[in-house]
């Protein structure tokens, strides 16, 4: 079974969506590959360095700085109860396709969800300014990419392709935001849901494949071709 998650670095609830299935599937014991996807969600954002997170949101969404920061308390209260560390004090809003292009890098040598976490991290938890290429190489480093692919691939158009394949891709399965989770390109899934959520939603997919799996045992055999047309 796969699962493919479409996020943000930073979106507040991908990261912690990402925990919760995590948490679904060692609790349900299974064995399920997980791709993480690109999508931006704001792909024309430009950056203000001199706001804080809360004002920044506060401008982006229209809602009044109270407003904003109570909802970035209660994203940090979500994220602590999986174990993660919001540090809103020092996040630095900012323009997330530098970090995409790297991150469809790593998906390149395997190290695809390991650099996504490590962003994810760095700008939630590390008050890391993920729109510098400096920082953003730091990060590839970590995951193996050199300095000179790095370069490469910020300063070149072939990894901007790539991001916006998997943007075109969620529209075309009619992704409104992110996080959005597609299990087994059968069942998806938007939002942070619960545990429980997930674990509904992937047994769901489990009992599909396997009356799948039943009918096509059931029917083999049953086709017809141009040389004949019969029951084995």
């Amino acid at each position: 079974m796969k699962v493919q998650i479409w996020s943000d670095f930073v979106c507040p609830f991908c990261y912690i969506g990402k925990r919760h299935l995590t948490q679904a599937i060692n609790e349900l014991g299974e064995d399920i590959e997980i791709e993480m996807m690109s999508y931006e969600l704001d792909p024309h954002y430009v950056d203000q360095p001199g706001l804080d997170i809360h004002q920044t949101l506060a401008n982006k969404y229209g809602s009044s700085y109270e407003e904003a920061k109570a909802n970035n308390d209660y994203s940090a209260k979500m994220a602590a109860e999986v174990g993660l560390v919001y540090n809103h004090d020092t996040m630095k809003y900012s323009n997330t396709f530098k970090a995409h292009k790297l991150f469809q890098k790593s998906k390149e040598i395997g190290q695809g969800n390991e650099f996504a976490e490590r962003v994810l991290k760095a700008f939630f938890t590390d008050g890391d300014y993920i729109n510098d290429e400096k920082t953003l190489i730091r990060l590839a480093k970590e995951v193996g990419i050199n300095e000179e692919e790095a370069h490469h691939v910020l300063n070149s158009d072939e990894y901007s392709l790539k991001v916006r394949q998997d943007e075109q891709w969620a529209r075309t399965i009619n992704a409104k935001g992110a996080p959005h989770f597609v299990i087994d390109d059968k069942v998806s899934v938007s939002g942070a849901q619960p545990v429980e959520v997930f674990k509904s939603a992937i047994n769901h997919v489990k009992q599909l494949n396997e009356t799948q799996e039943l009918m096509d045992q059931a029917t083999a055999g049953m086709m017809c071709t141009d040389e004949s047309c019969s029951v084995e």
